[in-house]
């Protein structure tokens, strides 16, 4: 009896096992039929997978435009007159203006300072009786030269014409001499007079003082430094690939406009505004460059003083050139080559033909018959022509 019932639970226990097998064995079979068929999308994700694969490139999107270089140059500002002024006559300086002071502005004819011209005014009087003689001396001989009437008889008695005339001939010259003379002397003494006053020639500015009251001067010794206001010079020089650049057409009457910055000054704030009035005819044997000579009118009157001797940068605006293409810096490879992505998205170079550099950008020109192209930045050495790439803007490069 034992024995029957163990041999029923064995028989139990296989059936319950078979029926678990099935039970499992069914989701599976089921699976296997499922992966065995496509599953829709898996193609193109296949795809998707081998685009994937290809090297990304970034580019920058340019299109051919009209540019103009502006050309930076730098200089110092200088006056347009600078003058040391000296004396002509010596004496003692008796009198200042109260104004005459360094750094103080004047007026053209302001008398800055006078010296003492009691003897001038000796020599001015000497000068004055020695012409007045002179003139007596001439008029006498004037009265000699003429012939009385029994001269006149006793000409009309000889054949010879004028006799009496040669005879004076000598002192008249003399006379005259002594006339001219003393009328030189006179106008001598007059203008060593009027130099014992020193006046202004133009509205200026005083850089330095040499005198004071007391001041025993000479002829030549310097009176004072003038620097004159009225307008100031900017000398730039310009190298000979910069001239290439300034603008095609004739200098107007005017000049060429022109900004001006303090090159001293980490902020751009102030500017100034001035015009290209000259240009110079040498090349300067040392840098082999040229200059420009910037004008500026009444500096010390501005909203911001333009003072004398500030360093300034200078940007002159250039002649427009048409058809340019305008990349980064970073597009030019080491072997001075620009790459792009072609229509079929594959890798192309050229050799560019480079106008100017300006604010970190390159402007060349741009490819014939290409009027927009997709110019690879930061290229690698290890691209070459055709190869097939992914290019990405450089704004989704960023992102």
């Amino acid at each position: 009896m034992t024995l029957l019932n163990n041999r029923l639970l064995i028989t139990q226990l296989a059936f319950c096992g078979l029926c678990a097998a099935i039970v499992f064995a069914i989701p599976s079979l089921g699976g296997a039929e499922a992966q065995a068929q496509p599953q829709p999308g898996s193609e193109q994700r296949q795809q998707t997978g081998a685009t994937l694969s290809l090297p990304q490139v970034t580019v920058t999107p340019v299109q051919a435009a009209s540019y103009t270089r502006v050309i930076t140059a730098y200089g110092t500002v200088r006056a347009t007159h600078a003058l040391t002024l000296s004396s002509e006559v010596g004496g003692r300086v008796t009198q200042l203006h109260p104004d005459f002071k360094q750094g103080a502005r004047l007026s053209s004819g302001t008398v800055l300072a006078r010296i003492d011209d009691t003897q001038l005014q000796q020599a001015l009087a000497s000068a004055e009786v020695s012409l007045a003689q002179a003139r007596l001396d001439a008029e006498e001989e004037k009265l000699q030269s003429s012939p009385n009437k029994a001269q006149w008889r006793q000409l009309a008695s000889t054949d010879s014409n004028g006799i009496l005339s040669s005879l004076r001939a000598p002192q008249q010259d003399v006379v005259a001499t002594q006339l001219s003379l003393a009328k030189a002397q006179l106008q001598s003494a007059r203008y060593n007079l009027a130099a014992s006053q020193f006046t202004l020639p133009f509205d200026a500015t005083i850089v330095t003082r040499s005198v004071q009251p007391g001041s025993y001067v000479q002829p030549g010794s310097p009176i004072a430094t003038l620097y004159s206001t009225a307008q100031a010079e900017v000398s730039v020089e310009l190298s000979a690939e910069q001239w290439q650049h300034l603008p095609a057409q004739a200098m107007p009457e005017g000049g060429w406009s022109v900004t001006l910055n303090d090159a001293t000054s980490d902020t751009a704030d102030t500017q100034w505004h001035g015009r290209v009035t000259r240009l110079s005819q040498h090349i300067d044997p040392q840098s082999r460059q040229r200059l420009a000579i910037v004008s500026v009118d009444n500096p010390l009157d501005q909203a911001q003083p333009l003072y004398f001797g500030s360093y300034m940068e200078v940007y002159i605006e250039g002649a427009e050139q048409n058809d340019l293409w305008r990349i980064p810096a970073s597009a030019l490879s080491q072997q001075n080559h620009v790459w792009y992505v072609d229509e079929e998205n594959r890798l192309a170079h050229f050799t560019p033909q480079i106008q100017f550099r300006q604010h970190g950008a390159v402007y060349i020109k741009a490819r014939r018959g290409m009027h927009q192209a997709n110019i690879v930045l930061r290229p690698l050495s290890a691209y070459l022509d055709g190869m097939k790439v992914t290019p990405v803007t450089e704004e989704r490069a960023h992102d």
